[in-house]
């Protein structure tokens, strides 16, 4: 097996200590102590902290969709919806790493044009994926205008949850799971 380089560690280990610690702890010799070197390292691989933890980001949101696709790969289009719901489901706590990181990032985008963009770019991917399995659903094959509209309402919807339960403990976040994909599947049924 062949080991990291120590750019991917850098990567890996941005995601980990915002996901474990927040954003506001990732600091460069925060990350690089957790890839197990020195912080002048991160520098030489990434210009600023910020690159380093969008590429975590990007990491993350690749290999999300990257699993969306095999979905739509494998499943035949009756199926590709509960297929899609049960990957959501069993995978809640490590999409609430990914959000962690990825929300902590949308709040500095805010006042940030060009990460903000990025994120964008990003988002877009993953509403194009949740767009096309609609599609697929509804045994269309592309997705359209109709398509892409639910697909950033259930998006959103998603997205509130994953914020309430990072932001509050307590929050019944598999409980609301339930009550999303039933609305998730009210909503496509009347499409």
């Amino acid at each position: 097996m062949n080991a990291l380089s120590t750019r991917d560690r850098l990567i890996d280990s941005a995601f980990h200590v915002v996901a474990r610690d927040g954003l506001d702890a990732a600091s460069v010799k925060a990350i690089a102590a957790d890839a197990g070197v020195k912080p002048g390292l991160l520098h030489y691989h990434f210009a600023t902290k910020d690159e380093v933890l969008e590429a975590a980001v990007e990491r993350g949101l690749s290999a999300y969709l990257d699993d969306l696709a095999a979905l739509l790969a494998t499943e035949p289009p009756e199926r590709v919806l509960g297929a899609y719901s049960a990957f959501i489901r069993n995978n809640l706590d490590a999409h609430r790493d990914l959000f962690r990181v990825r929300l902590g990032l949308a709040v500095r985008a805010m006042n940030d044009p060009d990460l903000g963009a990025k994120l964008a770019a990003a988002n877009g991917r993953a509403l194009d994926s949740m767009a096309q399995i609609i599609a697929a659903h509804k045994g269309a094959k592309r997705a359209g205008k109709k398509h892409l509209a639910v697909a950033r309402t259930i998006k959103a919807a998603f997205e509130g949850m994953m914020l309430s339960w990072l932001s509050q403990p307590d929050f019944p976040m598999r409980e609301s799971f339930d009550v999303w994909e039933a609305s998730v599947q009210k909503m496509l049924d009347d499409l």
